[in-house]
């Protein structure tokens, strides 16, 4: 497809830059915070429609799921040239966010079925390659003798459910286009990450989600991995009242949270089913348009910012850089720094899901992103304040230790409090580790602590 790319005079340029600080400023809000299908193309917003009529979808929750789809799709295939220095690829860390039976887990897995689907056939053609390889394998040496040598096959899939960590970087070392994480519940997810080491493996995930090149030692192994541009998305449904277990103070403190879009739609209930159905041709339709991308884009195509689109991201980023500045020196600060990445990989999404055959990044994906970043930048404000109320972080305790806790006077030392842990069976370093916890404890002085709640008696 040809570039048609726009000459543009300085005194040009100023106009652009004032018409679009109109445009901007001109912006309307979307109410009560509700997800933005209309930035999307039509077959999209369509698709979204439908399953929200047919199948009761909640539509932010089919919405985050067609992007990280999307993200998938597109793997290494495409990136953004933000500036001499700077790319970034379109990989996306999601949640979907709300309460048992608000319909989490079916939006992703029908979203993803079509990538699914090209796992399958490559899972099939895998195994039948594998077991010639396995027949050659067997043979003696002399059989061998005139054959054409048949080598080990390599498994490239994009979508992992169930893996461990030396898996995953095998997944990413041998599909070089990027891999997903999908996960029906994230909290398993979660917990897995840690299965295979003592430590916090978030750290990994923090230099995957920026696709920094690394290397993997591993004892027995005398050639290491290395992967140069590692590419992972993730993408998975929990439960609110899991927040504070999932997202504890050590994810917060690395930054694995502000690394995360959370679709949390408010006052999402369970609903009866209904007589409508979802117009088969418009799965299709999507189902061909992932497919045909996968199958046609093979190499990296790098896509730059249209005149308008690079006035318009440097003007909103620097409105993001004033918020950053109003909040130095907290997690909202933090969050807030990470959406200048989420908006040019949104930017990049919108404009593949627009032309897949696109050279630049256009106006209207732009303007899309800005949209998709003040849901997002709302929602994980909303899930933030659900993580740090202190009688929600409570009720993710145990019953010994809620007990224990209502046990403690409003004022005490740590001598009190290690003393009263053994009536609970608490040995000292648990205790000690419990009143590390800032948003049950306050620490007044060295050694004198402050419960910042007064708990209701547990049941």
């Amino acid at each position: 497809m040809q570039n048609n790319k726009t000459n543009f005079s300085t005194a040009g340029l100023n106009s652009l830059s004032n018409a679009i600080e109109v445009s901007m400023n001109n912006v309307t809000p979307e109410s009560d915070n509700a997800f933005p299908i209309n930035v999307f193309p039509p077959m999209f917003e369509t698709l979204i429609d439908g399953l929200h009529k047919s199948l009761k979808y909640p539509i932010d929750y089919t919405g985050t799921a067609i992007l990280t789809a999307i993200s998938t799709m597109m793997g290494t295939t495409a990136k953004v040239k933000v500036k001499q220095g700077w790319e970034e690829y379109g990989s996306l860390y999601t949640c979907i966010l709300g309460d048992a039976g608000a319909n989490k887990s079916h939006p992703i897995s029908t979203v993803f079925e079509a990538i699914k689907q090209i796992d399958k056939q490559s899972h099939d053609a895998y195994v039948s390659k594998y077991k010639d390889y396995e027949a050659y394998s067997n043979l003696t040496a002399r059989e061998k003798q005139g054959t054409t040598p048949i080598l080990e096959p390599i498994l490239k899939k994009m979508v992992l459910t169930n893996f461990t960590p030396e898996v995953l970087n095998k997944r990413l070392n041998d599909n070089p286009k990027g891999c997903t994480v999908v996960s029906d519940e994230l909290a398993t997810f979660f917990e897995g990450m840690n299965n295979y080491s003592k430590s916090d493996n978030s750290s990994n995930y923090l230099s995957i989600y920026s696709n920094q090149a690394i290397t993997i030692d591993r004892m027995g192994k005398k050639l290491p991995l290395f992967i140069e541009r590692p590419y992972l998305s993730i993408i998975g449904g929990l439960q609110t009242r899991m927040l504070s277990k999932v997202f504890n103070d050590q994810k917060l403190n690395s930054g694995f949270f502000q690394r995360f879009l959370f679709s949390y739609p408010q006052n999402v209930y369970k609903q009866a089913i209904n007589d409508e159905e979802l117009n088969p041709q418009i799965m299709v339709d999507y189902s061909e348009f992932i497919k045909k991308y996968i199958a046609d884009k093979i190499e990296t195509r790098e896509l730059n910012w249209s005149p308008e689109a690079k006035i318009y991201f440097h003007k909103w980023q620097a409105k993001n850089c004033d918020l950053v500045n109003n909040n130095r020196g907290n997690i909202e600060g933090e969050i807030i720094s990470k959406f200048d990445i989420h908006f040019i990989r949104l930017s990049l999404i919108l404009q593949i899901m627009s032309d897949p055959n696109s050279n630049e990044i256009a106006l209207q994906a732009v303007q899309g992103s800005q949209k998709l970043c003040e849901y997002y930048l709302n929602c994980v404000f909303s899930v933030l304040g659900e993580i740090q109320n202190p009688k929600k972080r409570l009720d993710t305790q145990n019953l010994n230790k809620k007990k224990f806790y209502e046990a403690l006077q409003i004022d005490f030392t740590t001598s009190e409090a290690v003393s009263l842990g053994e009536t609970f069976a608490f040995k000292e370093r648990r205790v000690k580790e419990f009143l590390n916890d800032n948003l049950l404890f306050k620490k007044v002085k060295h050694g004198h602590y402050q419960k910042t709640i007064m708990s209701e008696p547990s049941k």
